[in-house]
């Protein structure tokens, strides 16, 4: 049985939960170097012809909390729906820290219209409006506002619903405590029980990259499940079930990423490449791909030049693929186009059909793929996309 008092938290813990996660919860786990690579100085749309007074000053600072509070003035004067449309076409980047800022929103809606205000949420930036609501609820209701929020989020099909799974996960494993991550895995399966929709291996995902980071008070908690020593702990730790390790390896390259002080190519050499389980050596290349994804600012040609480090054919296209369908999912609908056409002949059928299928995925209609479809430069492949309406 789990126990359910892991979820009753003070007031206090709730805001300092909250503080936590603001840091902590990435789409990548490589925020801080975003920082370094100056992702704040790039624009990866056309800005809005009207530009809040708020946006414009959250584009002068780096500083997250005063970011926070900016963009809180803006959903207050403005309401949610407009204001998460003006962050979307701020210019920001689509970075983990523009993905953190979002947050913000959901934290609103919570506060003004309990469950119900879920409805308010945009997909933009990964859902992130979602993440941030989902905080609040683990906090607030435990395990029974969890099944109830996540029904909510059914309702918006599985772009969103496979993001809530994955903020749920976050949230178990900060609930119940860094080193009682089989414990957090354990309640992920509950909630699969329960809710038969449920994408279990999202909310794993989430167990583990919240173990990775386990932030409390500026620094990494003591009891995450972390050996500096040991490149491939905690996936190769007997505690946990076998089920749960593709997900280990989904995150793991993050962690020896940090290890190796962002050498990628190491990365991929050490600790990928060895793997002899097919399962989790695309897993791990994957989670090494979607490292280097906020390091390309957006750039078609940094992203060709990051998945060049890959060790060999094979995995740079697989990484040049991982890297524009990334783009598309935390929002940007135009970079990934180009960076398929200009991948090598080889890597394109791989790129193309990663993009297509997220596209699709993102449409309402048949109309809005069709418009994605015509961003595609290559008439071949154009002709392709438009065949899958």
């Amino acid at each position: 049985m789990i126990n359910l008092n892991y979820f009753k938290v003070s007031k206090n813990q709730r805001e300092s939960f909250f503080q936590i996660f603001l840091i902590v919860f990435v789409f990548t786990l490589v925020i801080i170097f975003s920082f370094y690579f100056g992702s704040f100085s790039k624009q990866s749309l056309s800005t809005s012809n009207k530009i809040s007074s708020e946006i414009t000053e959250i584009k002068t600072t780096t500083n997250p909390s005063v970011q926070a509070k900016l963009y809180r003035q803006l959903i207050e004067r403005v309401g949610p729906a407009e204001a998460q449309d003006d962050l979307l076409n701020s210019g920001l980047p689509f970075t983990g820290q523009t993905h953190l800022l979002n947050h913000v929103v959901g934290d609103f809606l919570y506060e003004k219209f309990g469950t119900k205000g879920l409805a308010q949420c945009k997909d933009y930036f990964l859902s992130s409006c979602y993440h941030g609501f989902i905080l609040h609820v683990i906090a607030d209701k435990g395990i029974e506002g969890v099944k109830e929020t996540f029904n909510e989020c059914l309702k918006f099909g599985p772009t969103v619903y496979s993001q809530c799974a994955h903020g749920i996960g976050h949230g178990f494993l900060a609930s119940v405590g860094y080193k009682n991550l089989t414990l957090a895995l354990d309640t992920c399966d509950k909630v699969g029980k329960a809710i038969k929709e449920f994408p279990l291996f999202n909310c794993y995902d989430g167990v583990f990259m919240e173990n990775i980071w386990a932030v409390h008070e500026g620094v990494p908690s003591p009891d995450r499940w972390v050996k500096p020593g040991d490149i491939l702990y905690p996936c190769n730790d007997p505690r946990i079930n076998s089920k749960y390790i593709t997900a280990c390896w989904s995150n793991q390259p993050s962690l020896i990423y940090q290890f190796y002080k962002g050498d990628v190519k190491k990365v991929g050499q050490n600790l990928c490449l060895p793997l002899t389980n097919p399962e989790y050596q695309r897993m791990c290349f994957d989670g090494l791909s979607r490292q280097i994804h906020p390091l390309t600012q957006g750039s078609s040609t940094k992203t060709l030049s990051l998945c060049g480090l890959m060790p060999n054919s094979k995995w740079k296209n697989f990484c040049v693929g991982v890297n524009a369908s990334a783009s598309y999912a935390v929002g940007d609908h135009n970079v990934p186009f180009k960076i398929c056409a200009e991948v090598s002949e080889d890597g394109k059928g791989e790129c193309y059909e990663r993009i297509f299928g997220i596209a699709k995925a993102y449409s309402k209609t048949s109309t809005d793929f069709k418009l994605e479809c015509n961003k595609v430069t290559e008439q071949s492949w154009k002709e392709q996309c438009l065949s899958m309406q």
